[in-house]
């Protein structure tokens, strides 16, 4: 009788074996060498998770939560960040909350609660969630002015002032303004504040232990403060993020952003209806209502981007394996996108390329004062450590990436500078366009 049962007992468990060395196969030592190419070039200061079917398989933190002057205050698993846009998720839930309770429908016109808003007698609630009402985007359009504390009355004036980029459901175009009205309508229909009802319908619901919303920037202990590497890590002048509740102020933690999209993804927080609306793509439209699908090969993950002025963070999910890669930064000198591709690329065994790493010494002949017969603008190069460091005449300085031994970037900037140590020249390339420089020291 035992013997019988070996067979099918032994099978089962060298199914779990199996199961659980699938998902720790990738070449984590590579991903170390990666991310620590990155930290010692001051390219990002954040956190990295990935996990399957809920639980941890890599985790990875870089830098400082705080940085003031010598006195630097390492990251840990409990530094909460601004996740920016990935809020949106969280409102988009809360609102679906309230649809199968009956409060409002995807139809309920805009009119209902801010009858001010231009054609809000036709923008319903699927268009705010889809990003089709043709709404201002109030923080996007508000660069400065976003960064200054406001009124609500202020900011809903901001968003109604502007003409509609284009009749609702016409055309998509992403609009931070839409999602604050999302958020004002939770409260308005809670009859609680954005955080209290964060806190009722999600938080404690799904045990998050580090996620909060609505506070003032740089107000919370264990908050991440934003900066950007120009020679050291200097602190930035973020969007004051009571401006934008539920559209993007949320502190969380990539333990935290994986339970919250795991926990919608298996009926947690919604109905699996509810949730398929959610991840309705209209078209080749990325965005849903509440999530954005992102291609990688023969994969669809669903999941969310999220970026301030000073901290940039994703979160995605692949539902047929189970898995969550979450990013959460408070400094980003490199694209975000190229870091979620590393992650993902390392996870399912495809080959990418370490970045470059120069030693300090291999900086030093392309230190000094260039200037050109083709543009005004004299470009100093120094560095710090081993990152290349340009300041253009009156402007602020900026670290570059390595590309090469002889070549630097900044994305972000689109900024190229090609150096030819043997004839002490530069070619600044930006904009498609070439200009040479001259080494004058």
């Amino acid at each position: 009788m035992k013997t019988k049962n070996i067979a099918p007992i032994l099978i089962f468990l060298l199914s779990i074996i199996f199961c659980n060395t699938q998902a720790q196969q990738f070449n984590k030592l590579k991903l170390d060498s990666f991310f620590q190419a990155l930290a010692t070039n001051n390219q990002v200061m954040g956190s990295i998770l990935i996990t399957k079917e809920g639980k941890s398989v890599y985790e990875k933190i870089i830098g400082y939560s705080q940085v003031e002057g010598d006195k630097k205050i390492p990251a840990t698993l409990k530094t909460q960040y601004r996740i920016g846009s990935i809020s949106k998720t969280f409102t988009a839930v809360m609102i679906f909350q309230l649809i199968e309770e009956k409060k409002i429908t995807l139809d309920t016109r805009l009119s209902k609660f801010f009858p001010q808003m231009p054609n809000a007698d036709r923008i319903t609630m699927a268009h705010l969630l889809s990003h089709t009402s043709g709404l201002s985007d109030h923080v996007s359009e508000n660069r400065e002015w976003i960064t200054d504390a406001h009124t609500r009355a202020e900011l809903l004036d901001k968003i109604a002032s502007v003409k509609p980029h284009f009749e609702p459901g016409t055309k998509q175009q992403y609009s931070n303004g839409g999602f604050l009205l999302l958020g004002y309508i939770i409260e308005k229909l809670s009859g609680k504040s954005y955080q209290e009802a964060l806190k009722q319908r999600i938080i404690d619901k799904i045990g998050l232990k580090s996620t909060v919303a609505a506070t003032i920037n740089n107000s919370q202990t264990l908050e991440a403060r934003p900066y950007s590497f120009n020679g050291s890590w200097l602190p930035i002048k973020d969007i004051y993020f009571p401006n934008i509740v539920g559209v993007g102020d949320i502190l969380s933690t990539p333990q935290d952003l994986s339970v919250f999209i795991n926990s919608l993804a298996t009926g947690k927080l919604l109905s699996a209806q509810s949730y398929n609306q959610m991840k309705t793509f209209d078209g080749n439209n990325l965005f849903g209502m509440g999530l954005i699908r992102a291609p990688f090969y023969e994969k669809m993950l669903l999941g969310h981007n999220g970026g301030t002025y000073g901290s940039y963070s994703v979160v995605y999910l692949a539902p047929e394996d189970g898995v969550t890669f979450a990013i959460t930064t408070n400094g980003m000198n490199y694209v975000l996108n190229d870091v979620l591709l590393v992650l993902l690329k390392a996870y399912y065994n495809r080959p990418y390329e370490l970045p470059i790493q120069l030693k300090t010494e291999d900086l030093d002949e392309l230190l000094g004062n260039y200037q050109s017969e083709e543009m005004p603008l004299k470009i100093s190069i120094t560095k710090s450590g081993s990152t290349l460091v340009a300041q253009a005449s009156g402007q602020q300085a900026f670290s570059l990436e390595t590309v090469n031994r002889n070549d630097f970037k900044r994305a972000q900037f689109d900024v190229l500078l090609k150096f030819d140590r043997a004839k002490r020249e530069m070619i600044l390339v930006q904009a498609g366009k070439s200009y040479r420089y001259v080494l004058v020291r």
